[in-house]
C-alpha cells in the first residue's frame, strides 16, 4: 500500500534532485565529505520509520545542518530548499515538479554509459525507488487531493517561517502529519517487542512515551492499547495489563478482524475473539493466575475446534504446557476439561510429558518452528529437572541401564536440543528474509491460515504472547526462534552446572550474553549474569561476584528481575553463613522467602532455594531440631513436586544436620543415599560432596576408620580440584588432612609432613577467600599443631600468629 504522499516528501524529492542533478549543487558542495555527508543524511530519512509524525521543516532542516561537517555548506542547502519550494506558487507547480522528477529514473542498462548521463538515480537503487514511489503516488492523487497537498505544503512552510522568526504559529496552522496505518503498526509493532528487551534497560516513562504521544495525535488508532498491554506486563501491572487488553479488543472489533485459521467461510469475529482468550490466558499465567488462564485457554480451545484452527489449537497447547511446567501440581486442579483435577504429582508429571510431546509432534506437523523449538526444549528441560531414579533393585545390582539413563543422558539431551535449535534458527532466519506471497484470503479445510506471535516460548520467563496479526508469520516465528536460540544457551549453563562443570556453565551463560544481546529479553539477560555471579562466587569470592552484579546493575539499571534479586540475596546470606552472622544471615534468608511466589504458580525454584537458605540458617545457628524437621517438610514437597536433584540435595542436608547435631549414625543413612542416588544420577559435584560428609561420618566414628576416609577422598579429589567450587575444595583438603592426622604418629610426620601440611594450607587458603574464618583458622591450628610435633618452630609460629589473625576476624564477622 503506497503512503499519502505529504509535505515531507515534497521537501525530500526536492533535496534528492538537487543531490542527483550535479548542475544544481554546483558551486555549493565543493567537497566530496560534504557530498557524501549529504548521501548519507538522504539515505537516512527515506529509510527512517522510526517516529510516529513525520518532521516538520525547521526540524528537517535543523537536522540537514547537524548531517553536514560545514555550517556554510549546510546553511546553502537549506536556502535552496526553502527557495525550490516556494517556488511552488499554484497547484500545477506540483504536477510539473513531479514530471521532472520522474526524468532523473533512468535503467541499469543507461546507467552504464556514463557518457550519456550527467545524474539521475538507478530505478531499482534505494533513492530511485523513493522518488518512483513518491512520483506514483502524487500522480494517484485526485485533483482535490492534490489541492490539499498544496494546501498542507504552504502552512508546512508558513510553521517554518514562523519558528525560525521566534514566533508561535497559530493553533490553526500548525497540522501534524502522522505516517499511514501500516507505517503505525510497524512501529507499534517494533515498539512492543522492545517492551521484552528494554524493560530493564531504559526507564518505565521512556518505554511508554510512544504511546502516550500517539494517544494524543490519533485517538483512533487502537493498537496502542496492546502496546500498553505489553508495557504493563512488563511491568508487572496486573490491573494495567488486563485494562489495556479489554480495552484494546473491545475498540479493535471488527477493524483488524481476521478470518480463522481453519474452514473457509470462518467468521472473521471468532478468529479475533481466540486471539483475545489465548493473549488473556498468557496474561493470567504471567501473573500467577492458573485458575483464570486454564479458563481462558478451555474457552479458545472450544473455539478454534468448532473452526478447526489447529495454529490457535498449537498455541493454546503450548501455553497450556508452559502453566503446567512452571506451576505445583496443588497449584493447577483444572485442565482442558471444565472440572476436571490434576492434584497426584505422578499424574501431573506425566500429563505434562504427554502434552509436550504432542505439542512438538503438531508444530512438525504445522510447519511452526517457534513452537517446535519451544517443545524441545521444554522436553529437555523436563529431562533434566523430573529425571525417574532407579529402582531399589536396580540400585541394589548396580544396573548398567540404569546408570545409563541417569543425569549424563539428560545433559546430553539438552546438548543435542541447543544444536537442533541453532541449526534451525538458522534455517528460520534464511526463510524470513526470503519474501513470500501473501496468503490467500481462505483457507481450506485443515490448512494453516494463521501464524500468531508466539513469545509464549520462553523457558525462563513468564512473558505472555500477543496473538493474531502482530508481526507476519515467518519474520515473527524467526524472531521467537531467535529468543529461544538464545534461552536455550541459559538451559545448557544450568545443565552443566547440575552436571558438575562450572566452567562450562559459565560459558554458555557469556555465549548467551555475547551473541543474543540484542534480541534477548530482559529477563533473560538478568537470568544469564545470576548465572555468572553464582558461578564467581564459586570459583572467585565474593569480590568476584559482587563485580558481576554491579555489571549487570550497569547493563539493566530499571531491572526488577526475581532472578538478579535472589542472586544478590543468595550472595549475602552466603557470605553471612561463612561468617557465623546468624542475625544477618536470617534476615536474608526471609528476604528469600518473601521474594519467592508462595502459590507456586509461576516458579518454584526460588522458593525452594530460599527454603534450603533457611535450613542452613537455622544449621548454623545450632538449632538442629528445627532445621532438620524444615528440611524433612521441603524434601517431601520436593519429592511430591517430581524435583529429583533438590530432593537428592536435601538428603545430604539432611545428613550434615544430624552429623552437626553429633548423631553420626543417624546422618549414615541419609549421606549413603544421596552419594548412590547422586552417583548414578551422574551428579558428580554433589556424590564428592556427599564422599567429604561420609568422611567426616567415618573420622566421628574412631580413628580406626582414618584409612577408608583417606582413600574415599583420594578418589574424587581429580574432580573437586577440577571442577568444584572454592568451598567444596576447601573442605575436602580439610577432611582429608584430618584423616591424615587419624593414625598419623611424629615419626610419620616427620618423614613427608607436606602430605599434611599442602592440603591444610589450601585448605586455609580457601575458606579466607570465603571469609571462612572460623574454618581457616581451624586449618591453621592444625598447621601450628603439625609444626609443633615435626620442631618446625618459625612455620609453628607463622601459623599461630595468623591462627590468631583469623580468630580476630572471625569475632569480627560475627560481631558485623
Amino acid at each position: 500500500m503506497l503512503d499519502v504522499i505529504k509535505p515531507h516528501h515534497v521537501s525530500l524529492c526536492v533535496l534528492l534532485r538537487a543531490f542527483l542533478d550535479s548542475e544544481v549543487l554546483q558551486g555549493l558542495v565543493t567537497s566530496d565529505e560534504n557530498y557524501q555527508k549529504l548521501g548519507d543524511f538522504l539515505l537516512q530519512e527515506i529509510r527512517a520509520k522510526s517516529s510516529i509524525k513525520y518532521p516538520s521543516l525547521s526540524e528537517l532542516l535543523t537536522k540537514l545542518q547537524d548531517a553536514l561537517p560545514s555550517k556554510d555548506v549546510g546553511d546553502q542547502i537549506s536556502s535552496l530548499l526553502m527557495e525550490q519550494l516556494g517556488g511552488v506558487q499554484y497547484p500545477d507547480d506540483l504536477v510539473t515538479f513531479f514530471s521532472d522528477m520522474s526524468q532523473l529514473m533512468h535503467s541499469h542498462a543507461q546507467a552504464l554509459d556514463e557518457d550519456a548521463l550527467k545524474g539521475g538515480a538507478d530505478i531499482s537503487s534505494a533513492m530511485g525507488f523513493y522518488i518512483r514511489h513518491c512520483c506514483v503516488s502524487f500522480h494517484m492523487l485526485a485533483f482535490e487531493a492534490a489541492c490539499g497537498l498544496f494546501d498542507d505544503l504552504q502552512a508546512y512552510k508558513e510553521v517554518c517561517m514562523y519558528e525560525q522568526q521566534g514566533f508561535q504559529p497559530p493553533p490553526g496552522l500548525h497540522k501534524t502529519a502522522l505516517r499511514n496505518q501500516a507505517a503505525l503498526d510497524a512501529l507499534l509493532n517494533q515498539q512492543m517487542a522492545q517492551q521484552e528487551t528494554q524493560s530493564g534497560k531504559k526507564p518505565a516513562a521512556e518505554l511508554i512515551a510512544p504511546a502516550d504521544e500517539l494517544t494524543d495525535l490519533a485517538p483512533h488508532v487502537t493498537k496502542v492499547d496492546l502496546l500498553r498491554h505489553s508495557h504493563a506486563v512488563c511491568q508487572d501491572d496486573f490491573l494495567a495489563a488486563v485494562d489495556s487488553l479489554y480495552k484494546y479488543f473491545d475498540y479493535s472489533t471488527g477493524q483488524t478482524a481476521r478470518p480463522t485459521g481453519g474452514a473457509a467461510g470462518a467468521e472473521p469475529s471468532k478468529g479475533h475473539l481466540q486471539d483475545a482468550l489465548l493473549t488473556l490466558g498468557s496474561a493470567h499465567a504471567h501473573f500467577g493466575h492458573v485458575q483464570e488462564a486454564l479458563l481462558a485457554l478451555n474457552e479458545a480451545v472450544r473455539i478454534a475446534q468448532q473452526h478447526n484452527d489447529n495454529v490457535a489449537l498449537a498455541h493454546a497447547l503450548s501455553a497450556l504446557c508452559h502453566i503446567l511446567a512452571t506451576a505445583s501440581p496443588a497449584a493447577v486442579t483444572q485442565l482442558t476439561e471444565p472440572g476436571a483435577a490434576l492434584t497426584d504429582p505422578t499424574a501431573h508429571l506425566s500429563q505434562l510429558l504427554k502434552i509436550l510431546k504432542r505439542c512438538e509432534k503438531r508444530a512438525q506437523d504445522l510447519h511452526l518452528p517457534h513452537l517446535f523449538v519451544f517443545a524441545r526444549l521444554a522436553l529437555a528441560q523436563f529431562a533434566l529437572e523430573h529425571q525417574t531414579g532407579p529402582s531399589n533393585q536396580q540400585l541394589a545390582k548396580g544396573s548398567q541401564v540404569a546408570a545409563s539413563q541417569g543425569r549424563s543422558s539428560a545433559v546430553l539431551g539438552v546438548s543435542q536440543a541447543v544444536q537442533d535449535t541453532a541449526r534451525l534458527h538458522q534455517a528460520a532466519k534464511l526463510a524470513a528474509a526470503v519474501a513470500l506471497p501473501p496468503p490467500p484470503a481462505a483457507s481450506a479445510p485443515g490448512m494453516v491460515g494463521n501464524v500468531g506471535r508466539a513469545t509464549v516460548t520462553d523457558l525462563f520467563t513468564a512473558t505472555p504472547p500477543v496473538f493474531g496479526t502482530t508481526f507476519a508469520g515467518s519474520a515473527s516465528s524467526a524472531d521467537a526462534v531467535e529468543k529461544l536460540a538464545g534461552s536455550s544457551h541459559l538451559l545448557q549453563a544450568g545443565a552443566w552446572k547440575l552436571a558438575g562443570n562450572l566452567s562450562l556453565s559459565q560459558a554458555s551463560s557469556l555465549t548467551h550474553l555475547a551473541c543474543f544481546a540484542d534480541s534477548a529479553t530482559a529477563e533473560d539477560q538478568a537470568l544469564a549474569y545470576a548465572q555468572l555471579a553464582q558461578v564467581a562466587m564459586s570459583k572467585k569470592g565474593y569480590k568476584a561476584a559482587a563485580e558481576v552484579l554491579a555489571l549487570a546493575d550497569k547493563h539493566l539499571p530499571y531491572s526488577n528481575s526475581p532472578a538478579l534479586q535472589a542472586a544478590r540475596l543468595g550472595l549475602v546470606h552466603s557470605r553471612a553463613l561463612h561468617r557465623r552472622d546468624v542475625r544477618h544471615a536470617a534476615l536474608f534468608a526471609s528476604q528469600l522467602v518473601g521474594l519467592a511466589d508462595p502459590t507456586d504458580s509461576v516458579s518454584k525454584t526460588i522458593r525452594i532455594d530460599a527454603q534450603q537458605a533457611h535450613v542452613r540458617t537455622l544449621l548454623v545457628a545450632g538449632r538442629y531440631d528445627e532445621a532438620a524437621e524444615a528440611a524433612r517438610e521441603l524434601f517431601e514437597s520436593c519429592t511430591e513436586a517430581g524435583l529429583q536433584v533438590q530432593a537428592v540435595e536435601l538428603l545430604l542436608l539432611l545428613g550434615q544436620i544430624h552429623e552437626a547435631a553429633g548423631a553420626p549414625l543417624t546422618a549414615l543413612p541419609y549421606v549413603l543415599s544421596c552419594l548412590l542416588h547422586s552417583t548414578v544420577l551422574h551428579m558428580d559435584l554433589l556424590a564428592a560432596d556427599a564422599t567429604c560428609s561420609l568422611s567426616r561420618i567415618w573420622l566421628a566414628m574412631g580413628p580406626a576408620h582414618g584409612p577408608q576416609a583417606v582413600q574415599q577422598l583420594r578418589s574424587v579429589l581429580p574432580t573437586v580440584l577440577g571442577n568444584a567450587d572454592t568451598d567444596l575444595q576447601a573442605r575436602v583438603q580439610l577432611v582429608l588432612a584430618q584423616a591424615l592426622l587419624a593414625d598419623a604418629t611424629p615419626a610419620h610426620l616427620s618423614a613427608d609432613p607436606e602430605e599434611v601440611l599442602q592440603p591444610l594450607q589450601a585448605a586455609a587458603a580457601g575458606f579466607a577467600a570465603l571469609e571462612d574464618y572460623h574454618k581457616a583458622a581451624e586449618a591453621q591450628h592444625l598447621i601450628a599443631l603439625v609444626c609443633h610435633a615435626i620442631n618446625n618452630t618459625s612455620r609453628r609460629n607463622a601459623a599461630a600468629g595468623e591462627f590468631h589473625k583469623l580468630t580476630w576476624h572471625a569475632r569480627q564477622g560475627q560481631a558485623c
